[in-house]
This record gives C-alpha cells, structure tokens and sequence, in this order.
C-alpha cells in the first residue's frame, strides 16, 4: 500500500501504529513518525528486529499487521513530541521501539522530579569525579543497565586513572553516583553486551581502544550521593557534545574556580 502522492501535503508529518490483528487488547506494538510513505516501510523490511519478529509471525498465521496513522498534519517538531508522548503513554516495555522517542528522557516523570531536575542547585566538586554525559536520561531502565551505560565504554587518556568517583549526567545535573574500582580495557568485563540472554545483548559487537570501568552504584540516599545527586555540575561540561568530563585537571588536582565560574587551576 501506498499513499497517492498528491496527498503528501495534507499529511505532513504524521504518528502510526503498528497492530497486531492477533492480539485481542487493541494495543499497538510499534509506534512510529514520518512522511509520505514511512508507515509502510517497516512493512517491507525493518531495521528492528524485533518488529521484524512480530510482523513475521503475523504474516504465518496469514494475516497482515494493522496500520493505523494515529495523528497527521504536524510539524517535525510537534512529530517528535507526539512520538515520545506516545511512547511514554504505552510503555516502552510494552512496544517493540528500540528508542523512546525524541526529545527529552524526562518522561513519566513525578512532578517532584521535574521540580528538582529544573531547579538543580550549582554544585562545587570536592572530589576527582568523572562525569558521563547520558542524553537521553532513561529512567525507567533497571539500575544494572544505568550502571553499564556509564562505565564502558570510553576513548579516554590518563587523566581518567586519577577518578575516584564517575557521575552518570543528564543534561547537566547528576543522576547516579559509582565509586570506580579500577579500569579495564573495552570488552575485559562482564557487561550486558556480551550475555546472549540480556535484552541489549550485542552478537556482533566490535571491541575498540576504549576503556571501562569497574566499580559499585552508591545508593542515592546515602550521606555521600545526596552531596551531587540532583545537583547541577554544568560548569564543568567544557565541551560541548563530548561523554567524558572532569571534575580536575591533568595533575589530578580538583578544578578550582573564580567568582565568575571560571576555572583558576587549568590545563
């Protein structure tokens, strides 16, 4: 099936839903965006295995999945967030999308976490942290998942053997706070990527000069972790786009700053 090309305007960009027709509680199991002809591509051969998987077997029963656009005649921009809304609505456990969707991980959210994320307090680094930049911020993931997305795995020098602390960072302010045991190179330790019965598991995964971490979640609500828990540590993102930032320069020492934010103590 396709849509008559003279009709590419009124649609625009547009939210679809995959159904199985097998599946008797009328819930979709992919939720996707695009133009013109994207809701039927998946059809023909999805980059998602998964989905893959689904329509497969709908296909041996003899039937066809369901398309359904949900929502047309958006902008990019109102796409992306209808996407994500949707997504955060049904679960992504619940569906067969690998991603949730654009825009902000802040989804399902209590109010109180909004309130906190948004007014995040400056904070002032008293220890040699590495920090690791995770956008999006997913935080209905399992804690094993958060703690190897963190730690493995980086295109770091030296500086790193100086951490004694990394800090998981979703757009500037700390989300979790692990003690670093000791590094290792990328693919030496046990990690999702390379147990076949993990959701995440990658078959093919290609080990690089890159290094990982080993080290232990310290619990949120410990005296420690509330110090940058929830606390805003923007001044130290000096490049923008990079994973990896530091709390100290390349003695080791911890950064030290002037009235206006600066660092005084650098390189």
């Amino acid at each position: 099936m396709k849509f008559p090309s003279n009709i590419y305007n009124s649609l625009r960009h547009y939210l679809y839903a995959y159904y199985d027709p097998t599946d008797k509680t009328n819930f979709p199991f992919y939720i996707g965006r695009g133009t013109e002809n994207r809701a039927f591509e998946h059809l023909k051969q999805s980059h998602n295995s998964e989905v893959r998987t689904i329509i497969n077997k709908i296909r041996k029963s003899g039937m066809r999945p369901t398309v359904k656009i949900i929502i047309h005649g958006l902008s990019l921009q109102q796409a992306k967030a209808a996407e994500t809304a949707a997504i955060a609505l049904f679960g992504k456990d619940n569906l067969a999308n690998a991603v949730k969707g654009s825009g902000s991980g802040l989804t399902n959210s209590s109010p109180q976490e909004l309130i906190d994320h948004y007014n995040a307090k400056d904070v002032t680094i008293k220890h040699k942290v590495i920090m690791i930049v995770r956008n999006p911020w997913n935080p209905d993931v399992s804690e094993a998942l958060h703690y190897d997305r963190t730690r493995s795995a980086w295109n770091l020098g030296p500086k790193k053997d100086f951490a004694e602390y990394a800090f998981l960072v979703h757009q500037g302010v700390v989300k979790r706070v692990y003690k670093i045991a000791a590094w290792y190179p990328d693919g030496t330790t046990f990690h999702y990527r390379n147990d076949p019965s993990h959701q995440y598991y990658l078959k093919d995964y290609g080990i690089r000069e890159r290094f990982e971490f080993v080290g232990r979640l310290i619990e949120p609500h410990t005296k420690f972790a509330k110090l940058y828990i929830g606390k805003s540590v923007k001044k130290y993102i000096r490049a923008r786009g990079s994973p990896d930032h530091y709390s100290y320069n390349k003695k080791g020492e911890v950064y030290k700053f002037d009235k206006n934010n600066k660092i005084i103590n650098l390189p």
